[in-house]
């Protein structure tokens, strides 16, 4: 008999293997029983600061396969153990953000983000995929955990810093909860901490998806073996741990954000899960959304499934979320409301992009190089095109590296191109500042395009003081008109500027302007923009700050001068009193 195990978890299949084995140990001779095998045994031990990607999927032709990266080169998960053994700095009393998984100040094991030279240093890498063979980004899925050891109810947690201030625990994955998973971008390269509660034995199965660039779904499992605490010569084979479920014996509906406490960077998704453990197969979910400063709540037609997601532009910020579980047209559950915060990262460089003609023309390819000042180790970008008239920027698929190229269409004429760089979470570092594409378009004479450049009464602006913006229109028809928006830094869509029209606008300036789009757009008869003008990026300092600074100076300039004051005071009466020393020892000298 042949038993076909395909893409069944490793574990699984040796455990198939067991069984098909079965009937032929039933029939032979007892024999008595050896111990145990340790769960080093054909194992290469990894441990005492060695770092290893855990989990590192290779593409072999088509086929995605899972493999593990240590520095001496690839290895079947199979073949290694991660080693956390009990020292000074791995054995800790579980700090209280950490009560999701158990009583704090109990005991924990821990291997950090930040490499530790006494235990292993284990992360995970889509450094072994190429770029251009994916679509999308790459999923890690924990599948379940294996325990052999001592305790009743061991279990473990993977997480990072996170929130605003990044001092709060970010789950990534935590048995039983809504956070069961990563994804991430190819060629990143990812470490966290990964915290276990007791000493012993975890096999934990990770199943990895991507999808080809030609639209095939590929994936592979893997089972990776963490030693927690001494390496024992022998020990049970690790025994599969039943998970319960977040939600079961909550006896509500439960929404749970993706990020701690919800607070979202600018360029993080914003997903927010709903559980119950009354959701039916045939349970549907409805969304209610409420943002700050409205009244109501108004349902959000387009959200139907078990996950609410949406981009964290900063108009959500203060947003209330909460959600109904329906069965038949009837609300089995409602939940709480969660409250989504967003606030931009600050930026750590200046990104800016350089094209490689001034004018293209149908057909051509338009060549954009970014450049970082000063130099970082994040190399995750974006690129995101808009075309003129459209009120969004949008992704051009498929661009993350730090160059891009464009194919050139009569229809890219004004359009705008904008670069970002991203750190390991997706949240906006940078953004560059806009290029305007030109592309003759073969108009011939007498057909002059319509030009629109915007000036602004001063170059930097103090928040809540006025500003004026000026659109100079050249060669426009006769019925034109002026229409205002603005596009916050790292954001996509822009927002009508209410009340703006004509070539003037009189605005008092907010403080979240800073780094923002200025769009001026002219429209002929028929509401068709016929030109564009802008100011690509807006300098807007705090008032307050720049009074407080001003302040500042002022005292530290007073500070100079009476500092400089008491020097020349303490200088004059040394030197007199060194004159006078002078003349007392020559007439001394004299008598």
């Amino acid at each position: 008999m042949t038993l076909f195990l395909g893409r069944v978890p490793r574990r699984a299949r040796r455990a198939l293997s067991l069984l098909s084995l079965g009937g032929v140990l039933a029939l032979a001779v007892a024999v008595p029983a050896e111990a145990a095998p340790g769960p080093a045994e054909g194992r290469t031990v990894l441990g005492a600061g060695q770092h290893v990607d855990a989990v590192y999927p290779v593409l072999e032709g088509d086929d995605l396969t899972v493999r593990s990266l240590t520095d001496d080169g690839e290895a079947d998960p199979d073949d290694v153990a991660l080693h956390i053994p009990d020292t000074k700095t791995s054995h800790i009393k579980l700090p209280d953000e950490y009560a999701f998984l158990g009583d704090p100040g109990s005991d924990a094991w821990i291997s950090p983000q930040t490499q530790d030279m006494s235990v292993v240093w284990p992360g995970w890498s889509f450094e072994g995929i190429p770029n251009g063979r994916l679509k999308g980004t790459v999923s890690m899925d924990f599948e379940g955990f294996a325990y052999a050891g001592e305790a009743k109810s061991p279990t473990f947690a993977v997480t990072q810093p996170g929130g605003f201030g990044n001092k709060k625990v970010s789950q990534l994955i935590v048995p039983g909860s809504a956070f069961g998973g990563v994804s991430g971008e190819v060629g990143s390269h990812t470490h966290a901490n990964w915290i276990f509660t007791d000493e012993g034995t975890y096999d934990i199965d990770f199943s990895v998806r991507a999808t080809l660039a030609g639209g095939k779904e590929v994936e592979d499992t893997a089972t990776v073996r963490f030693i927690v605490g001494d390496v024992p010569d022998e020990q049970d084979a690790p025994v599969p741990q039943k998970v319960r479920h977040y939600s079961e014996g909550a006896g509500k509906l439960l929404v749970t954000p993706s990020k701690v406490d919800g607070e979202y960077f600018v360029g993080q998704t914003v997903n927010l899960t709903a559980a119950s453990d009354k959701a039916g197969k045939d349970a549907g979910y409805r969304w209610y959304v409420k943002k700050k400063g409205e009244s109501t709540f108004t349902e959000d037609p387009e959200q139907r499934t078990a996950v609410y997601t949406t981009k964290p532009d900063r108009v959500l910020d203060g947003t209330q979320v909460y959600a109904k579980l329906v069965e038949d047209g009837r609300t089995v559950q409602t939940s709480e409301p969660t409250t989504v915060h967003v606030r931009a990262l600050e930026a750590t460089t200046r990104l800016t992009v350089t094209q490689d003609k001034k004018t293209y023309r149908a057909g051509d390819t338009a060549r954009f190089t970014s450049a970082q000042n000063p130099e970082t180790e994040d190399e995750h970008y974006h690129w995101y095109l808009k075309r003129q008239g459209e009120s969004a920027y949008e992704w051009i698929e498929e661009s993350r590296l730090a160059d891009q190229e464009l194919p050139v269409t009569d229809d890219l004429d004004g359009a705008q191109v904008v670069a970002r760089l991203f750190n390991a979470d997706h949240a906006v570092l940078a953004e560059s500042a806009p290029v305007t594409l030109s592309v003759d378009v073969g108009k011939g004479a007498g057909a002059a395009p319509v030009a629109v450049e915007v000036d602004q009464d001063t170059e930097q602006h103090r928040a809540g003081a006025k500003a004026e913006f000026t659109a100079r229109v050249s060669n426009a028809p006769k019925d034109y008109s002026v229409s205002w928006s603005v596009r916050q830094n790292a954001e996509n869509p822009f927002t009508e500027i209410a009340g703006a029209k004509g070539v003037t606008m009189e605005r008092t300036v907010p403080a979240d302007w800073n780094g923002a789009q200025v769009l001026a757009s002219v429209k002929d008869g028929d509401g068709k923009v016929v030109g564009e003008g802008t100011v690509a990026v807006l300098k807007v300092t705090d008032g307050e700050k720049s009074s407080a600074g001003a302040t500042e100076a002022s005292g530290q300039e007073e500070d100079d001068s009476s500092n400089a004051a008491v020097w020349w005071t303490a200088t004059a009466v040394v030197l007199v009193a060194v004159v006078a020393l002078v003349l007392w020892f020559l007439r001394r000298r004299g008598r």
